[in-house]
């Protein structure tokens, strides 16, 4: 066994103390010889692939929106898997590999290492949070300090980290965090609402932990804004023996040796694929190395996401300007929508703003209203098959306020639809409206069913 990494750190420390060889020259490995390749981002690991040609592998991506994350077709490449749902979808968006042809392989915890602590005071006197990104840290301060509960911050935001984070998380009473590290209290038997920087779910409850797992517990799952009011509505279903009941069966489903056994079902299936043939192999680089070796292009992948970066940066520093009433906004190449409303699960792709996974999210920030707002969406549903249907979901500030059924037909149809948004759900900071989707009829189609964008419009009712 062997961990190829392009720069070494902490981790790769603690590997070689347990006996781990951790390479970070590709040069170190001629001549070794290995079963198979488990594989992440694809522009690190890229070298391993040429250098070992004929060792399959297996590629799992842990990211939804990143490009290096990015999912690649190459010959070494022969089985995909996904630790959320959301990602799968993406692989899938950019390989072309049908969904059901990806494994999904969910994010485990080591039992042994984390262990429940003592049952939680009740109310809650302790709280750990979590703080990867900082737009959430106030609203905890104020929230905890309300209802006289102490909370530490750990994280790169807060320039504070845990080198052992198992040793103190079954102290706490309440955990704030979100995907692995949400997953981790869990498993110490914590309550624990799924929140960061992006947005919130809220505490997990045995119902939520059914829906929210496949998601990871991470951007997929967050549903609407983190304010004041909406994590005391949240605090208020603290449960230690619910908690309790979650982490269970967290324990029981989501251990290191399940994970293991499903690792190495994959592996046994990449060494069982055919491979490539020589020209189709050859094909396959000479694409890849056209997508992601330098070249003055303003489609080049690293170039696009740099500005891209760069602009949203700029706009969070200024912070979204106020959405202007009566006005269409359109989801065009312009991207002057962007100025206005901030979207989370929609791809933009040849001039449109669209989305085939579970769903997606727009933010945007609205003046002082004195009345409630009529919110007109003008969009395009795609379904695959005339059998198939397409339940929608629509949520304000996590509230549902919609729901609908697309049905009776193939292909995209054109679509416009208008509902009420009540003035105590508008808010002068930032308002969420949440998509959500789910299959109701039909077989599981080769090609999921989605939705496209076409524009808003806000208007006084």
């Amino acid at each position: 066994m062997c961990v190829y990494t392009r720069k070494g750190g902490v981790v790769a420390d603690e590997l070689k103390a347990q006996g781990v060889r951790v390479e970070t020259k590709i040069a170190r490995l001629v001549g070794a010889t290995f079963d198979v390749i488990h594989s992440h981002h694809p522009a690190a690991c890229s070298p391993v692939f040429a250098e070992f040609p004929e060792t399959p592998a297996v590629f799992v991506c842990h990211g939804d929106a990143s490009w290096f994350d990015a999912a690649v077709r190459l010959p070494n490449i022969v089985t995909y898997a996904a630790v959320s749902e959301s990602m799968a979808e993406r692989v899938a968006a950019d390989t072309g590999i049908p969904r059901q042809d990806i494994a999904l392989l969910l994010n485990a915890v080591d039992t042994k290492r984390f262990l429940p602590g003592p049952a939680p005071q009740n109310p809650p006197r302790r709280a750990l949070a979590f703080a990867k990104n900082s737009e959430h840290v106030a609203v905890l301060q104020t929230v905890c300090a309300q209802r006289g509960i102490a909370v530490d911050f750990i994280g790169a935001a807060v320039e504070t980290q845990l080198d052992d984070p198992a040793r103190v998380l079954p102290g706490y009473d309440l955990v704030f965090a979100s995907a692995l590290s949400a997953i981790e209290a869990m498993a110490c038997l914590r309550p624990t609402i799924v929140c960061d920087g992006r947005g919130m779910a809220g505490m997990v409850d045995m119902a939520r932990y059914e829906a929210w797992r496949p998601k990871n517990f991470g951007v997929a799952a967050l549903n609407g804004p983190l304010s004041v009011q909406r994590v005391a509505q949240e605090l208020d279903r603290y449960d230690p023996a619910e908690a309790a009941r979650v982490g269970e069966r967290l324990r029981a489903e989501a251990g290191l040796d399940a994970w293991i056994e499903q690792c190495v079902a994959l592996y046994r299936e990449a060494m069982d694929a055919p491979r490539a043939a020589p020209e189709e192999s050859a094909r396959m680089w000479a694409q890849h190395l056209e997508r992601w070796t330098p070249r003055l292009a303003d489609e080049w992948a690293f170039t696009e996401e740099r500005q891209a970066l760069i602009n949203e940066v700029r706009r969070l520093r200024a912070g979204l300007d106020e959405l202007p009433l009566g006005d269409r906004i359109t989801f065009g190449d312009d991207r002057a929508s962007a100025r206005f409303i901030d979207t989370v699960g929609f791809e933009r792709r040849d001039g449109t703003m669209w989305t085939s996974s579970s769903s997606a999210t727009m933010r945007f920030r609205l003046g002082v209203l004195n009345a409630d707002l009529d919110v007109e969406i003008e969009f395009a549903t795609y379904l695959p098959a005339a059998d198939v249907g397409l339940q929608i979901t629509l949520l304000a500030n996590g509230v549902e306020i919609e729901r609908w059924t697309e049905a009776g037909y193939a292909g995209w149809t054109e679509r416009v639809r208008t509902f009420r948004l009540p003035r105590d759900m508008c808010r002068s900071t930032a308002t969420w409206l949440a998509f959500q989707f789910a299959q109701t009829a039909g077989a599981v189609p080769g090609t999921a069913p989605g939705l496209c964008m076409r524009s808003t419009t806000f208007r006084l009712g």
